[in-house]
């Protein structure tokens, strides 16, 4: 699962990456050329990710509302990161509170 999780980590940093590239050049990636393989990709690892859910929701700060919202929002910026019309508000609170929950997980699983 560290792996995973540390997969997922750099592709959340990847995820601003992109976004920070769209909104200074102004031009949207292609939607089929990139950004259906870069989902497609995140998608697996979220459904590797979702298979530790019972072992996640067993640590003191994560819930099933919780989770569900960290794979959601993971989802969306995969999405969200390759557009220029995304807000930069919102998807720099998404980028920061889905950091802040793979991290979570990452430190603690050394005691699941």
């Amino acid at each position: 699962m560290q792996q995973l999780i540390t997969q997922l980590l750099d592709d959340v940093q990847l995820m601003q990456d992109k976004y920070e590239s769209v909104k200074a050049s102004g031009e949207d990636y292609d939607f089929y050329s990139v950004v259906v393989p870069f989902t497609n990709n995140i998608d697996e690892l979220l459904t590797s990710f979702i298979q530790y859910e019972t072992q996640i929701l067993q640590l003191q700060y994560m819930n099933k509302q919780k989770f569900d919202l960290l794979v959601s929002n993971i989802e969306e910026l995969s999405v969200e990161c390759h557009f220029k019309r995304s807000s930069r508000k919102l998807f720099t609170e998404k980028i920061k509170a889905v950091q802040y929950d793979l991290s979570y997980i990452q430190r603690s699983e050394l005691y699941l």
